[in-house]
């Protein structure tokens, strides 16, 4: 085993391509640990956690770029390295300033691209959260609105941003805003849906991405989606870009249905985005994830329990009215198989989700269901993971979350990261289902199900040498458009055995079914 850390002074790389290069480099077989970084405090606490950070990464400044390996044999470091370098420089003259094709200058700041095109109007912004509010204010002085992907932003800077925009009548979308669809163009993680009346607005990423795909497989179509970030919805920020949104959608002539989903927001921004809701003039379709909030369908409000939920009561809004179903998936007869041939002892899921939402909206089943839970983001204290290394009982990961993504690709983007956590799970001799979320669509990995279907297969084959077999079931989100192909993902994992399904609500009802017949809740 070896090990070399390497501090390059005044390297700056944004974070969305060092996520890539990490992610590239740890799929090699000889890589037992890699981080490719900015000099952050939480990356210089992940080198730390891995035994890498050295006297001189810890003197690294921000803007310095920390490289991180451990191998299995000295004789490819070298060869590692070497692939980092290479990885590093393909970006960097990718990135270089210069001339397009055509002799177009390219433009290497937002003032500069602002010179070069007057009626550029929205920013994208990735870069290490230290620097994302500057970006993002120079943005909004050019008169753009922002889509800033970028975490790591304070609470204050966040609320003065916010500010900003609405003075100015602009969407500040962010920080840490995963996904939207402005004028059918995907930002972040997001799906190729189809164009239509159906607006969005979302303090969620995947719950976006559950809800579009599912209205697109309906056959109806999203005028606009737009993110917010997390922390929107706060006492602290005030539903500030939620509000603004709500008003854009109520002046846009194409949206005829407005859908609002969030996790809880404070009560006393939860009242003011309801009443905003309402002065719409149209239709809206609520779901607030595990909130316990009752609204008055006189309102012009229908709540919604779950995102298929809302999916569905979307489309019959914006097709006049009328009942509308998802075909039924009727795996029962496939359970009551592997129920005959189970080990005695298996009786646990173990969910690894790598949608927050998605993580949220399983664990309410269980809890629905009386099944007691333990995850890394608990709904309640009393569920939280005594380590989040160790699974007990029901686990319900979130490993999108920053204990597993500092340094680390986000599981979306490379979901080899995920599959140690799920050969330790299969490991587990109580252990009878294994819950997944595979996401499609721009800004995901180019093979999602093509890197889950090792795993499992891996899984499978070593359950089986113990005399064990396992039930692997996914939420697999995505559409025919979208660049990874649908049906060609949904076939690579149904040819490794796993149970898809097409919609999130449906597969942790699917494993709380199964776990029920194993045991009543009150013996669990």
């Amino acid at each position: 085993m070896l090990t070399k850390t390497i501090v390059k002074p005044n390297t700056y790389f944004d974070s969305v391509t060092l996520m890539r290069v990490s992610g590239q480099v740890a799929g090699m077989v000889e890589v037992q640990d890699v981080l490719v970084g900015m000099g952050t405090e939480l990356n210089k606490e992940s080198l730390a956690r891995v035994g890498l950070l050295t006297g001189e990464a810890r003197e690294a400044l921000p803007n310095d770029l920390l490289i991180g390996v451990r191998v299995t044999d000295a004789g490819v470091l070298d060869k590692v390295l070497q692939k980092i370098d290479e990885l590093l420089g393909s970006q960097r003259r990718g990135a270089a300033g210069g001339r397009e094709e055509g002799g177009r200058e390219k433009p290497r700041s937002i003032a500069g691209a602002c010179r070069l095109n007057p009626g550029y109007n929205l920013a994208l912004i990735s870069v290490p959260g230290i620097y994302a509010a500057r970006e993002a204010r120079e943005a909004l002085r050019q008169g753009m609105h922002v889509f800033l992907f970028s975490d790591n932003v304070s609470l204050e800077d966040e609320v003065d941003l916010k500010k900003a925009a609405v003075a100015k009548g602009l969407l500040m979308m962010g920080p840490d805003c995963g996904t939207a669809i402005i004028n059918g163009v995907p930002l972040g993680f997001a799906n190729r849906v189809r164009r239509g009346s159906i607006g969005i607005v979302g303090a969620s990423g995947t719950g976006i991405q559950q809800v579009t795909t599912l209205i697109d497989d309906l056959g109806e179509g999203i005028s606009q989606a737009i993110g917010t970030g997390g922390r929107d919805l706060s006492a602290r920020v005030g539903g500030l870009t939620t509000l603004a949104a709500l008003d854009a959608l109520a002046a846009d002539t194409q949206t005829k249905v407005v859908v609002l989903i969030s996790k809880p927001p404070a009560p006393e921004v939860a009242e003011k985005v309801l009443a905003r809701a309402a002065q719409t003039g149209k239709p809206v379709v609520l779901c607030l994830l595990g909130a316990q909030i009752t609204v008055s369908h006189g309102a012009g409000i229908i709540q919604c329990r779950n995102l298929e939920e809302t999916a569905l009561q979307a489309v019959a809004l914006a097709r006049g009215g009328g009942e509308v179903i998802l075909p039924e998936e009727e795996w029962r007869p496939l359970l009551q198989e592997f129920l005959a041939v189970r080990k005695p002892g298996q009786r646990y899921v173990r969910a690894l989700y790598g949608g927050g939402t998605l993580c949220d909206e399983a664990m309410t089943v269980f809890r629905q269901e009386g099944l007691p839970i333990f995850s890394n983001v608990p709904l309640d204290e009393g569920e939280a993971l005594a380590d989040v290394e160790r699974s007990q009982g029901h686990t319900f990961l979130d490993m999108g979350e920053d204990y597993f993504t500092r340094g680390r690709p986000h599981p979306m983007l490379e979901p080899a990261l995920r599959l140690p956590r799920l050969l330790q799970e299969a490991s587990d001799p109580e252990v009878v289902v294994i819950l997944l979320d595979v996401i499609l669509g721009h800004g995901s990995h180019s093979d999602p199900a093509g890197v889950t279907a090792r795993g499992v297969r891996e899984a499978r084959e070593k359950a089986a040498r113990e005399g064990r077999q396992l039930v692997f079931i996914a939420t697999l989100i995505g559409t025919s458009a979208d660049p990874q192909g649908l049906e060609q993902q949904r076939r690579l994992l149904e040819e490794a055995g796993v149970i898809t399904c097409s919609s999130n609500i449906r597969a942790a009802r699917l494993a709380a079914y199964l776990v029920k017949q194993l045991h009543p809740p009150e013996r669990m």
